[in-house]
Formats: C-alpha cells, structure tokens, sequence
C-alpha cells in the first residue's frame, strides 16, 4: 500500500496544473497512506451497522469452554 501511495502522490503532483485529477489522486494517496502506517482502511466507514454475521453459520456446536493448544508431557 506504500508504495501504491508514492506512485499515486507522484501522479498527483506530476498533473497540478490539472486540478480535476491532481485532487482526487491526492486523496486516494492520502487514504493508502493512512492505511499503511495504521492499517486502518478507509472502506470500514462504508460497512453498514445492522450487517453483522450472526454467531453460528455454519451450523457447528460451539466451544463453551476454553481451547487449550499447549502440549501435555
């Protein structure tokens, strides 16, 4: 995503004398770059609130107690 975010603000200052292209190319630039250093992306603002996965799709029994994973000597 860094280096997407170079190429992209690269090409939005290489196109200032164009405007319509340089501010938008910017932004996105702006947003990989957010995403790069926080690992935050910017498409989670578009996830709705109410589209949350119910527990249990796949029809399994669920674990009602902790997993322990460590070997037993």
């Amino acid at each position: 995503m860094a280096l997407a975010a170079v190429f992209l603000g690269a090409f939005s200052l290489s196109s200032l004398d164009q405007p319509w292209c340089a501010i938008p190319a910017s932004v996105c630039a702006t947003f990989l770059t957010i995403g790069a250093v926080t690992g935050w992306c910017p498409t989670q603002l578009l996830v709705r609130r109410d589209a949350q996965t119910p527990a249990n799709t796949l029809g399994y029994d669920e674990a009602r107690q902790p997993i322990d994973i460590r070997s037993r000597p």
